[in-house]
């Protein structure tokens, strides 16, 4: 059919045709396009001997001073001022949005695209803006084919929502989705290896493997994993929720077809906005979740515009780069996982129990085991267990943390940003401990999460 009769039945004249123009240029080539809202540079931040991290670095969040937070892996803590920037990027819009739209919305998002793609080191031409790793994960899932006899493989330690997308399309193609067990604790990444090593078999057409699983919290040997893979021909794509702000992410070097990653978790970008690159040879296979005015103009131009929205939250990641690049991704990442190694450390201690994995391991991330009196079968089931702790931990000792269930085995997550410091772990290890000795009070707790307000 000939579709060219629509080309000219829309709302907008977006110039897709030039995105390639844009991403592909040589940097010595580039023109940066004017950027119509004024971007936060942090002068004030530039060359600090001592940031001092902790409590005063709750200045640059919006985060109230009534919890202790030590859940940034949830759902991240967005800087304030891109925040800002993405508020007053939306005011502008709004001042004339087909100029915006029209004539600026494409090369300005093709900008933020060479930018990221910089940061995490690939090329500008192999990536795409998406809202979250959920929506990247599916849009890749959806785009391969599966078939009878063909398999997905992931691990345990997997994401929920993406054992469901992955159950999903093998209910719709006729694929099985294979799931190989990883036991904790972890002794060393040999363990993961030798458990993907073995676990290999024909018809694996795709591995997913996370670079920081959510819930075992600890970093995988990806690049090793990747090799195994590639030695059977099997697509591998990673799962990188967690890793931009925790690590310092070389997407080129390390040989995955496909690797999606949050901006707005550990980076501190406003919320619904990832990052996801596709290996060269494999973009004619992927196609955006939504088909909209790029269709049939190649990858580039297809992941270019998926209808009409702000676009803010892209256009914020030019000041969280500025913030990353002003204080030292280095400087940050190190606090930040150093802080967090201490803090188990001593849960470990205090709690008597041991560490899930080796100190190596870990990012701004980690699991700790609860107490055995907190993991006594004879009461309660796991699950009501752990919403009640966390509940728990909320209401009576105002402290934001999730309880993990893994197996059959509770677990704390805590997480460690910069507005973080050893004292807030110190309340939480108090506090578990005050729950083991005073058990009944929470066996007969009420949970507030449940009633509802009366007036």
């Amino acid at each position: 059919m000939d579709l060219t009769q629509f080309s000219g039945l829309g709302d907008v004249n977006l110039h897709l045709s030039n995105v390639a123009d844009y991403l592909s240029v040589t940097e010595s080539e580039y023109s940066p396009p004017p950027i119509p809202v004024d971007i936060p540079t942090f002068k004030e931040l530039e060359n600090l001997e001592n940031p001092n991290f902790g409590k005063e670095w709750r200045k640059y969040f919006h985060l109230s001073d009534e919890f202790v937070f030590i859940n940034h892996g949830a759902l991240g803590c967005t800087l304030k001022e891109s925040l800002g920037l993405a508020q007053a990027y939306e005011r502008y819009m709004d001042t004339q949005p087909l100029r915006a739209v029209d004539r600026e919305m494409v090369p300005l998002l093709c900008h933020v695209k060479r930018k990221m793609a910089e940061y995490i080191k690939c090329d500008a031409t192999d990536v795409f803006l998406t809202e979250n790793c959920s929506a990247g994960i599916n849009t890749i899932l959806r785009s391969l084919e599966f078939g009878e006899g063909d398999a997905i493989l992931t691990l345990s330690l997997g994401y929920g929502a993406v054992a469901f997308a992955v159950d999903n399309v093998c209910k719709k193609s006729g694929a099985r989705h294979h799931v190989l067990q990883v036991d904790l604790p972890v002794r060393d990444e040999n363990e993961i290896v030798d458990v993907v090593r073995d676990g290999l078999f024909d018809g694996i057409k795709l591995a997913i493997f996370d670079h920081i699983p959510s819930n075992a919290s600890f970093i995988l040997p990806i690049k090793q994993l990747i090799d195994i893979c590639k030695e059977r021909d099997i697509l591998v794509l990673i799962d990188g929720a967690h890793s931009l702000g925790q690590l310092d992410i070389n997407v080129s070097s390390y040989g995955a077809d496909f690797y999606v990653t949050n901006c707005h978790k550990w980076f501190c970008n406003t919320r619904g906005s990832a990052i996801a690159y596709v290996r060269k040879e494999l973009q004619e296979r992927i196609k955006p979740l939504v088909v909209s005015w790029g269709y049939n103009r190649g990858f580039m131009a297809e992941f270019g515009w998926s209808g009409t929205q702000y676009y803010s939250q892209y256009v914020s990641l030019l000041s969280t780069l500025n913030f990353w690049r002003t204080v030292g991704g280095d400087v940050i990442r190190s606090y930040c996982s150093d802080t967090v190694k201490q803090a188990a450390r001593l849960c470990c201690e205090k709690w008597k129990v041991e560490p899930v994995c080796p100190e190596h391991m870990i990012g701004s991330l980690v699991i700790v085991r609860l107490p055995d009196a907190l993991n006594d079968s004879n009461w309660k089931s796991e699950g009501e267990k752990r919403y009640m702790l966390a509940d728990y931990l909320y209401f009576m000792h105002k402290i934001e943390v999730p309880i993990r269930q893994i197996g059959e085995t509770l677990y704390v997550r805590i997480s460690c940003h910069i507005y973080n410091q050893m004292s807030d772990f110190e309340k939480l290890s108090s506090a578990v401990l005050d729950i083991c000795e005073n058990r009944d009070s929470l066996v007969n707790y009420n949970s507030k999460f449940n009633q509802i307000p009366t007036a």
